[in-house]
C-alpha cells in the first residue's frame, strides 16, 4: 500500500510536466495531490513505530517532489524590504451574485464596501459583470467601483454581450495610469480570455496580466455528485461518473493551450510582468508550471498556510494567483476571508 501511494503522488509530481494533451491522466494524480500527500505523511509517522528503515519509502518520495509541497503550503515569517511598491488585489467575482435575485444588492454592496477597505493601487476581476446604466433594471457596478475605489484608469474585455446591455468578462482597475492594452484570446474557449495593461507606478511601468482560464463547468447536477447530503442513488452511476470524467478531462486540456499561450506572450514582455487571474488548477498542474517557469509565486514567496481561494467541492483548492517578475519581490500576501463569491479574493504588495 505504501509503495502503491507513492507511485500515486509521483504521478502527481509528472502533472506539472506532462501536457494533458499528451497523457491527461497525470492530471486526475496532480488535482488529489493533498490525499496523496496526507497519506505518504501518515505512512511516515506509521513506520516510525513499526519499521524506521521502511519509512524511508515515504520520506524519499516526499523529498522528490519537496517543491511541490513548498508550492502547496508556505511559510514566510520575515517581510521582504521593499522601496517603490504597489498593493494588487485579484479576485473572481462571479458576476457579483447576479442571479441571486433577494440578495444580489446587498452583497454586491457588501463586496464593493470590502474592496474599498482594501485600498489597493489595482484590482484584476474575473467573472466581472457590468450593465449599461440605461439598460433594464440596471445592476450597477463599473461606475460605482471606479469611483469608490478611486481607479480612473480601467481595461475591460467581455466576451460576449448580453441582452439588455449586459456585459461579462475580465476588468482591470488601476489608481495609476494604463498607457498600453493588449488581448490574449483563447481559440479553444470564447469564454474565458487574459487582457495585458501597461501601468506606470511612479516611476515604473509593468505589464499586468489579468487571466481567466478554462472551467471544468459543472453544473448543478454534477456538483451534486458530491455533495454527500443529497439522496446518491440519482447522481452516483457510471453515466455521471464518465459525464464528470468528461469535464475533468477536457478543462484540463483546454488549459494547457491556454496556460502556454499567456506564458508566450509573458516571455515576450517588454516590461517586467505581473499576472493575477483564475487559473481554474492546483499549485500541482500543467498550466500552473507554465507561469512557475518564469514568475515567482507571491504566495509562495510572503504568504502563509494552504491559501485555499476556491470555496467549492471540486477544486477545493488554492486555484487563484498572483505571480511577478523574478526581479520584484512581494509582502504581505493575504488570503482573505471574505465569501461574497464562490472565490476568495487574493492580495499582495509588490515592488522593487
Amino acid at each position: 500500500m505504501n509503495v502503491l501511494n507513492s507511485f500515486g503522488l509521483i504521478a502527481a509530481y509528472m502533472a506539472t510536466h506532462i501536457s494533458p494533451t499528451s497523457f491527461v491522466y497525470f492530471s486526475f494524480f496532480g488535482l488529489t495531490f493533498p490525499i496523496w500527500l496526507t497519506i505518504e505523511v501518515l505512512f511516515i509517522v506509521f513506520w516510525l513505530f513499526f519499521s524506521k528503515k521502511l519509512m524511508l519509502i515515504s520520506f524519499v518520495t516526499i523529498l522528490l517532489g519537496f517543491n511541490h509541497v513548498t508550492n502547496f503550503f508556505a511559510v514566510n515569517m520575515i517581510d521582504s524590504k521593499m522601496t517603490a511598491s504597489v498593493k494588487i488585489l485579484s479576485y473572481n467575482v462571479k458576476i457579483f451574485n447576479l442571479y441571486d435575485l433577494e440578495n444580489r444588492e446587498s452583497l454586491r454592496d457588501a463586496n464593493f464596501k470590502f474592496l474599498q477597505e482594501e485600498d489597493a493601487g489595482i484590482y484584476c476581476f474575473q467573472e466581472f459583470y457590468h450593465q449599461e446604466t440605461e439598460g433594464v433594471n440596471p445592476f450597477i457596478t463599473k461606475d460605482h467601483l471606479v469611483e469608490i475605489l478611486n481607479t480612473p484608469y480601467h481595461h475591460e474585455r467581455y466576451t460576449h454581450e448580453m441582452s439588455h446591455k449586459r456585459y461579462f468578462g475580465v476588468a482591470t482597475f488601476s489608481r495609476y495610469p494604463i498607457i498600453g492594452k493588449g488581448e490574449i484570446a483563447f481559440e479553444n474557449d470564447a469564454n474565458n480570455f487574459c487582457i495585458y495593461s501597461d501601468i506606470v507606478v511612479n516611476e515604473d511601468t509593468f505589464r499586468v496580466f489579468n487571466g481567466h482560464l478554462g472551467s471544468i463547468r459543472f453544473q448543478n447536477d454534477d456538483y451534486k455528485f458530491f455533495d454527500e447530503t443529497e439522496d446518491k442513488k440519482k447522481y452516483v452511476n457510471e453515466e455521471a461518473g464518465q459525464r464528470i470524467y468528461n469535464l475533468l478531462k477536457n478543462a484540463f486540456i483546454k488549459r494547457s493551450s491556454q496556460a502556454e499561450k499567456v506564458a508566450k506572450e509573458i516571455e515576450n514582455s517588454p516590461y517586467p510582468a505581473i499576472f493575477c487571474g483564475d487559473l481554474n488548477d492546483t499549485p500541482v498542474s500543467y498550466a500552473y508550471t507554465q507561469f512557475e517557469d518564469q514568475l515567482d509565486d507571491a504566495f509562495v514567496a510572503s504568504g502563509n498556510g494552504i491559501g485555499q481561494t476556491y470555496i467549492g467541492k471540486i477544486p477545493s483548492n488554492r486555484i487563484d494567483y498572483i505571480f511577478y517578475d523574478p526581479d520584484l519581490k512581494s509582502k504581505d500576501f493575504e488570503t482573505h476571508s471574505v465569501s461574497f463569491s464562490d472565490h476568495k479574493a487574493v492580495s499582495c504588495w509588490i515592488g522593487k
